[in-house]
């Protein structure tokens, strides 16, 4: 049996080990699950008129979009906003100059016209072209093209040095071009020859446009739209030259080579004038 002492020394050793023990950790409340408002989508584009006209002494301007624009509201919206602020910004040239002109001599109004139409559309690639008509009271009007290339995957704009590798050799390009206005000119009556004032410009010397293909959701190739002065004397006039997919089919960047296909299903006129006309009313 234990004696009286050898209680004592285990009454000890217990209450030691109670006093050491931790206190039970109370349990963490649940966490409640955060909640996350979801972003608010960026609001779609305003709608704009396919249209823009302002006319007043000093100036007349006018636009002109193609219908089918419509469906891309984010190409709409910039294309609009693009060219109408031109627009009003040589209207007000014209009207500074006209003050500025005193009445010393007789004020012809200044013009200025711009047409778009849709070239080709073969996703992700939209293609849109235009003609420019402007009067300044100078020795002649001037005309020109322009054109616009939009990516509706990525919706923004994009220049045509997109649509190629960037190891692509230009050269085939530039070639192609080259021969397509020396073969133009062959059926152009009193064309000038190719000659160190007039030479072939570089692909990016051009404005290039998406040309339409046989095949139906397809870009059969580009059309080089060359302004006056470029390759001949302002009396020639323009240039307006096609060059199929095939031809530089290599050259395109990955992203966008599967939009073209066929051949282009307006090769343009033999003597490479332009195959659309402005129709303002």
């Amino acid at each position: 049996m234990l004696s009286m002492k050898a209680f004592a020394v285990l009454g000890l050793v217990v209450a030691l080990a109670a006093c050491e023990r931790k206190p039970a950790t109370p349990p963490k409340a649940p966490v409640e699950a955060s909640v996350t408002t979801p972003k608010a989508a960026a609001p779609a584009p305003m709608a704009r008129p396919l249209s823009f006209d302002q006319s007043d002494e000093a100036a007349k301007v006018a636009l002109r979009l193609p219908a089918e624009i419509a469906s891309h509201p984010a190409l709409h919206a910039l294309l609009y906003d693009r060219e109408t602020a031109g627009l009003k910004t040589f209207a007000a040239k014209a009207a500074a100059d006209r003050k500025a002109s005193d009445g010393k001599f007789p004020w012809r109004p200044y013009a200025r016209q711009s047409q778009w139409f849709l070239a080709a559309d073969s996703a992700p690639l939209v293609g849109l072209r235009a003609l420019w008509f402007e009067d300044t009271g100078g020795a002649h009007p001037n005309h020109g093209g322009s054109a616009l290339i939009w990516d509706g995957a990525a919706n923004r704009e994009i220049q045509p040095n997109a649509l190629f590798r960037p190891d692509a050799d230009m050269a085939i390009l530039d070639k192609a071009i080259c021969d397509a206005v020396v073969q133009a000119k062959t059926h152009r009556a009193g064309a000038t020859p190719l000659n160190d004032m007039f030479a072939c410009p570089k692909w990016n010397q051009t404005v290039l446009v998406l040309a339409p293909s046989t095949i139906s959701g397809r870009i059969g190739g580009l059309t080089a739209l060359i302004d006056p002065y470029v390759v001949g004397p302002y009396s020639e006039g323009d240039y307006e030259v096609v060059v199929p997919a095939s031809t530089f089919q290599a050259l395109l960047a990955p992203a966008y080579a599967g939009a073209f296909g066929g051949a282009p299903k307006s090769p343009g006129n033999p003597d490479g004038t332009l195959s659309v006309r402005m129709d303002l009313k």
